[in-house]
């Protein structure tokens, strides 16, 4: 046996010795955790940390076969007097090692949300290599426990659930647009924006099992940000007017009030808005036009085509209008108009930004809002059916006052 021979056979022999990866762990040897929640209490003075974790053999399961029963909703919880002393309690009790690299979603409590400092807890945060940028980011006014222990739907898996899959539901009903971790950061420290951070809540009102009423979880409103602090909370009923300036919208709803009576409901469909600033008398305005495509979903009275895209449009510029008060209580830019007056003219920004509170907006600074509704030919199809309903109903009282003329006049004749 030659040489090159010899020592091919020897490398060979020592690669059966060798395992598949250096420092793997088996599966069945981790703890999966999939989502975050972290909490501060102002009156203990102590940070409370969430640990949602899943089987992954469950999770395996579920995508091929029915599981018997119901997912339980493995929970670890620990507190501090720091972040990382929270997480040192959980890990003390857990029985195997955690894993970080399915971590898909991120709450934040509103105590902590109120406390500021969130990018010291990040920081910490991130010291375990295996977390991810890509997570959601929630915030909530919720018990955390609660907002993990909330339900799937027919014994789904976790993970199909609003907090780690959002996407599916806002394709659905586009209202406040889901947001990654890396995009919260960067929105964090972004001069003269808003950020806007979705707020989650837990539900029994609308899904029952049988006769039994089930926690799932909603949308609740936004916590806005701006200079690194939370700016509050702020409910879903005053942020109506945030979808019709969010590009990312692909489907909303509308419906045509006649006082308590639905006259119409419609769909609308990915508007675009462009923002125009001008100066009046010494002062900004920003001028806002939005342009929708609209189909008539539901038709309760016959509607002519040119109202039912002037009603439309009142709504929107309505919504668009109580947002922005409400942003403007909290200063807070809720429909990102001076982001785009500092984006492009940042020497006029500083001008009028005479305070260096990065906030110009005043009472007036929303001017002209233009709303160009246009109903696509599904829609016009739905009107259509409508408006030959009408056309044979006046040709028929058409024809019976003829034969009334004619018998009149018979009669007459007679």
């Amino acid at each position: 046996m030659t040489k090159v021979a010899r020592a091919v056979l020897i490398l060979a022999s020592v690669t059966l010795l060798l395992s598949g990866c250096w420092n793997a762990s088996e599966i069945d040897n981790l703890e999966y955790v999939n989502a975050i929640g972290i909490d501060y209490s102002k009156d203990n003075k102590e940070y409370t940390v969430y640990l949602q974790l899943l089987s992954i053999q469950k999770v395996a399961k579920t995508e091929s076969e029915k599981l018997e029963g119901e997912m339980p909703a493995w929970i670890g919880v620990g507190k501090g007097k720091s972040y990382v002393e929270a997480i040192g309690k959980i890990t003390l009790e857990s029985q195997k090692r955690l894993f970080w690299g399915h971590v898909t979603a991120l709450v934040l409590g509103e105590g902590l949300l109120e406390k500021g400092e969130i990018t010291d807890v990040l920081q910490a945060f991130f010291r375990f290599h295996e977390l991810r940028y890509t997570m959601w980011v929630f915030g909530s006014r919720s018990d955390l426990s609660r907002v993990f222990e909330a339900t799937p739907n027919f014994e789904r898996s976790r993970l199909k659930m609003l907090i780690h899959s959002p996407l599916e539901n806002y394709k659905q009903r586009s209202y406040i647009a889901p947001l990654h971790l890396n995009d919260f950061m960067a929105g964090y420290y972004e001069p003269a924006q808003t950020l806007i951070l979705p707020a989650m809540t837990v539900s029994n009102d609308v899904w029952r099992k049988s006769s039994e009423s089930l926690d799932t979880l909603k949308y609740s409103g936004v916590y806005p940000f701006t200079h690194q602090q939370s700016n509050g909370f702020i409910s879903m009923d005053k942020i109506d007017g945030i979808r019709w300036v969010q590009n990312s919208t692909t489907r909303a709803s509308v419906s045509i009030m006649d006082g308590t009576k639905a006259l119409a409901s419609l769909r609308l469909r990915k508007p675009r808005h462009s923002i125009k600033f001008k100066e009046v008398d010494g002062k900004l305005v920003f001028d806002l036009k939005v342009k929708v495509n609209a189909v008539i979903s539901e038709m309760n009275e016959q509607v002519s085509e040119q109202e039912l895209e002037k009603q439309v449009q009142k709504v929107i510029e309505k919504e668009l209008r109580e947002t922005f008060e409400a942003g403007l209580k909290k200063k807070v830019d809720l429909l990102g108009l001076q982001n785009r007056l500092y984006s492009r003219h940042v020497k006029k920004f500083r001008q009028y930004d005479k305070d260096q509170d990065q906030f110009i907006l005043q009472r007036d600074s929303l001017g002209k809002v233009d709303v160009k509704v246009n109903l696509t030919s599904a829609g016009k199809y739905t009107y259509r059916m409508y408006k030959d309903n009408e056309h044979k109903g006046n040709e028929h009282n058409g024809k019976e006052q003829k034969g009334n003329e004619q018998k009149g006049d018979g009669q007459k004749e007679s």
